[in-house]
This record gives C-alpha cells, sequence and structure tokens, in this order.
C-alpha cells in the first residue's frame, strides 16, 4: 500500500513538473495561454476595406481591398463581391488586378480575380469607381477565397456635384429674383455651310448593374450656346417598355473621327405627336454640373421653314446605323409636304434627301445654313406609324441580341421632316421652364 502511495505520489511530482516546464516555455515565447483560451483565436485570412469617407458624384474614386494572408499556405482570391447598394450610386469603371467578367447574386455583384496570395504576405485590390447619384452607404464587400466567404464592412457618403461657378460671378442669395442675360447680338453665329460640330450623337444608357449599357441612339442638333438640344421625342421616350437612366451627349470635333462623348443631357420638354424634344445639357461626362453661361457651344441658328419652296436644295447632318460612327453628310431636295389636320398644310416636309434611322433628330438645313426641320421616324407624313423597327439592343437584359428582344423604332428609309416652325413653340416652352427652375423659390 506504502509502495502504492509513493508511486502515485511521484508520478503527480512528474506531471506537475512538466505542466510548470510547459507554462515556462509557453510565457517565454511570448504567449498567453489564459488569453488564448478565453479569447477567440485569430483567423489565418484577414480582409480590409479602405474607402474615402465621402466623394463627390462625378469624382472618381477607388476602393482598396487588403487581403492579409497569416497562413502557411497560399490562398486564392476568386472573386470579389460589391453590394448592390453601392452598385445603385455609382458604377465599376475597373478592378485590378482582376476582370471585369461579373456573376451576379441577387444583392451582389461578383467580379472575377484569380490571384494566389503567398503566405505570410497581403495583396491589395483596387477597384475604380464613378458615382453618379448622392447617398449613405454602410455595407460589407464580400471576398471569396477557396470557397470560403469573408466579409468586410466599409462606409461611404456621395455628396450632390457641385456645380461650377465662375469665381467673379456673384452667388446669388435665396430670396433673390435671378435674371437671365440675353445673348448679345455678337454672338449670333454667322451661318456656316457645314456646322457638324453642332450636329450630337444622342445615345441613351441603361443602368445594368454596375455599369451603364448603351441601349439605343440618334442625332440631335444644338441650338443655343447654353446647350439647348433639337431631336425626336422618340428618343428620349420610346414606349412605356423603354426607360433611360442618363442621355450622352457626342460632339464632333473632326468629321473624319468619332465622336467625343462630353455631356450629360437632360429632357426639357416631349412632345409626342410632333415627335419633337428638346434637352439641355447639365453635367459634363465625369457628371459635374456645368453653368450653361460658360458652356458657349457651337450652335445652328434656327431658320423659317415656311420659306422653303417645291425644290430647295437641303441638306442632312446625323449618325445613321449605316453610316458608321462618324457624322454623314447627305443632300437633297424639297420634294413636296404633307397635311395633318392637328398640324396644318405643312406638317411634314418631304425630301429627296436619303436619310436612314440614327439620323432622326438631326440637322436639315437650307442653302443659308439655318435648322429648317428635323428628320424624323414616320417615313413621309402618311399613315404608317412606323417605317423600320429592328431588333438592335438587348432589351430584355439576358446578355444576348436576337428573337427574344422588342424592336426598336430605328427608322429605316426615311424622307419626311418636320418643319422647324411646329418646334418652336416647344422651344420657347423649354426655356420658360428652364427659367422657372434657375429661380429660387422664396424663404418661408
Amino acid at each position: 500500500m506504502k509502495s502504492v502511495r509513493n508511486y502515485l505520489f511521484i508520478l503527480i511530482a512528474v506531471v506537475a513538473l512538466a505542466t510548470i516546464a510547459l507554462i515556462v516555455v509557453v510565457y517565454m515565447s511570448g504567449k498567453d495561454p489564459l488569453l488564448d483560451f478565453l479569447s477567440p483565436q485569430p483567423a489565418e485570412v484577414q480582409v480590409y476595406v479602405q474607402s474615402p469617407p465621402n466623394v463627390e458624384a462625378g469624382e472618381e474614386f477607388s476602393m482598396i481591398v487588403t487581403v492579409q494572408n497569416d497562413g502557411n499556405d497560399y490562398v486564392q482570391v476568386d472573386e470579389i463581391r460589391i453590394p448592390e447598394s453601392l452598385l445603385q450610386l455609382a458604377v465599376v469603371k475597373n478592378v485590378f488586378p482582376g476582370s471585369m467578367e461579373q456573376e451576379f447574386y441577387g444583392d451582389e455583384a461578383g467580379f472575377k480575380i484569380g490571384y494566389l496570395v503567398e503566405p505570410d504576405s497581403r495583396k491589395e485590390f483596387e477597384i475604380s469607381m464613378m458615382p453618379w447619384q448622392h447617398g449613405d452607404i454602410s455595407d460589407f464587400l464580400s471576398v471569396v477565397l477557396d470557397e470560403e466567404v469573408i466579409k468586410a464592412t466599409f462606409r461611404l457618403e456621395i455628396l450632390p456635384a457641385v456645380a461650377i461657378v465662375p469665381t467673379d460671378s456673384p452667388i446669388p442669395s435665396a430670396t433673390a429674383s435671378p435674371t437671365i442675360t440675353p445673348i448679345p447680338p455678337s454672338l449670333t453665329p454667322t451661318p456656316v455651310t457645314i456646322p457638324f460640330s453642332a450636329v450630337v450623337r444622342l445615345t441613351a444608357k441603361i443602368k445594368y448593374s454596375s455599369y451603364f449599357r448603351d441601349a439605343w441612339g440618334g442625332s440631335g442638333t444644338i441650338i443655343s450656346p447654353d446647350g439647348l438640344i433639337l431631336t425626336n421625342a422618340h428618343l428620349i421616350d420610346p414606349g412605356p417598355q423603354f426607360e433611360a437612366d442618363a442621355f450622352v451627349i457626342g460632339l464632333s470635333l473632326d468629321p473624319s473621327a468619332p465622336p467625343i462623348d462630353r455631356y450629360y443631357a437632360e429632357p426639357v420638354i416631349i412632345d409626342k405627336d410632333l415627335d419633337i424634344a428638346v434637352l439641355r445639357i447639365s453635367s459634363d461626362i465625369r457628371f459635374k454640373k456645368v453653368n450653361p453661361q460658360d458652356l458657349n457651344l457651337p450652335y445652328v441658328p434656327l431658320g423659317d421653314s415656311d420659306s422653303l419652296q417645291l425644290g430647295d436644295s437641303l441638306t442632312i447632318l446625323g449618325y445613321p446605323n449605316i453610316g458608321g460612327d462618324t457624322i454623314t453628310l447627305t443632300r437633297g431636295d424639297v420634294g413636296g409636304f404633307t397635311s395633318q389636320r392637328k398640324f396644318g398644310e405643312r406638317a411634314w416636309i418631304k425630301t429627296s434627301a436619303s436619310i436612314s434611322g440614327g439620323t432622326s433628330g438631326g440637322l436639315a438645313m437650307d442653302e443659308d445654313g439655318y435648322l429648317v426641320a428635323i428628320p424624323t421616324q414616320l417615313g413621309y407624313g402618311g399613315k404608317e406609324d412606323v417605317v423600320d423597327c429592328r431588333i438592335v439592343t438587348d432589351t430584355n437584359l439576358d446578355g444576348r441580341i436576337n428573337q427574344n428582344d422588342m424592336c426598336i423604332p430605328t427608322g429605316g428609309f426615311i424622307n419626311a421632316l418636320r418643319p422647324i416652325k411646329l418646334a418652336l413653340p416647344l422651344i420657347d416652352a423649354a426655356k420658360i421652364a428652364l427659367l422657372t427652375t434657375l429661380t429660387p423659390s422664396p424663404t418661408p
């Protein structure tokens, strides 16, 4: 019995000494076993998101996603997923390193990465974005690592874009009644033979997940140096199935080169009966609001469509679908006039000029360089509602253009023009509407 007790005492002593030795070794290594027991062990991979606290709409910014690999094995970053809350307010311009190839997961869009992070190292991924609406976002990004998803929170405030005001211009008070300075006679343009720089390419954009997609397009004409654009109503509102999120204005600086997207425009007046609309340039291509008085754009003066006679020469400028990416000019004569009960004897001007889809909304100019009519999509002005309706865009957003998409009125061969006389009341109404919006509301 005594020997058993001795053996038991020796065993306890050996275990105690081994435990003490282990504790000494652990504490000498700088680790606290008690704290390790009470607190969770750190993960081998950490994800951090660096984002500016706030940005201005139209101000390009970057989010930096850092993947820290504290393990002993390589880690593959398969995907970075961006939440819908952010994609509703900003579009993704680039992911580096990575690609713009995407997968959609309901409330997230995943961008393919395919990058290995070495053991005991870190890698930064830059997501460049362009905000286009203001809002306050508090959400998280998801990083997919070998089928494991790690989430990292971020907070971002997108501020409204500030209008660009000249430093020498007085800032109007909230109760002041601003006045619109008329254009001095010295700024009245001298009619030019080919005013290609005043004829714009209009592109309707639809926001699809994280970016803008081209939906449909046509032409327009700048009719004032402060950015009023005359075009067709069907380009702005083609029907209940289509609704554009933005309209991009492209300017041709060189007739041999494609137009350059420079501005965004907003509808002011739309008349579907006449198929005429008036837009105004509201911001530059980076969504920075512009001061209309500072634009000083090239424009075409308005002429007198009632003075046109049978056989008079007409010049047509626009961006037809069959004319490539550059501006296209065709010429013809006044071939006659078509009446319409609602709009009188000269509701339409028939012409022998060849006009095709894409030229809709463009310029019909007389021999003196004045805008006298607008090409439309209604044929010769007879009973046909649509001359040509083609499947030209992915209307159901399935990534393919096929027979499952709806057709868009593109114009086809058009030989009818709306006289500028019918557009004058709409242009005047647009100017009044803009004057109203520029007038501050009185302080209660």
